[in-house]
């Protein structure tokens, strides 16, 4: 949903120091929440849930739009392309756990070419078109 925004919390004092993780995205999102999380907060979001079923057509088709998608899941590991290089930001995933660097493998703005490897548990997309895998 454009204008989501998500923060897991260390606690409640409303402090920036009580922020764990946190991002702003308008499109799917992905968020775990660790055991040692006191809470999490959102706003403009849609409904929260744990079903991680696939919201592409098929882990090869090209898809568009903002969010975070699965690698093995919503896409496949492998060479993608996108239509919007020169605005795009892309991001690979070593995990869910938040917004910030510690989960992220790779990234780019302005670079519309992205090898995925199997080993990535995600990806994160914003403002680069539809993505098409080339190999």
């Amino acid at each position: 949903m454009p204008g989501c925004y998500w923060a897991r919390l260390g606690g409640f004092s409303g402090s920036l120091d009580d922020i764990l993780e946190n991002n702003n995205t308008s499109g799917p999102a992905i968020v775990t929440i660790l055991p040692t999380d006191k809470g999490f907060q959102s706003s403009r979001c849609a409904t929260w849930t744990n079903d991680l079923t696939a919201i592409t057509p098929s882990r090869t088709s090209p898809f568009a739009g903002e969010g975070t998608y699965q690698v093995g899941i919503d896409i496949a590991p492998g060479t993608w392309r996108a239509s919007n290089a020169g605005s795009c930001y892309w991001a690979r995933l070593s995990n869910f756990s938040g917004g910030g660097v510690r989960g992220i493998i790779a990234n780019e703005n302005g670079v519309g070419t992205v090898t995925i490897a199997a080993s990535d548990k995600g990806f994160e997309t914003s403002r680069c078109g539809t993505w098409t895998k080339i190999s």
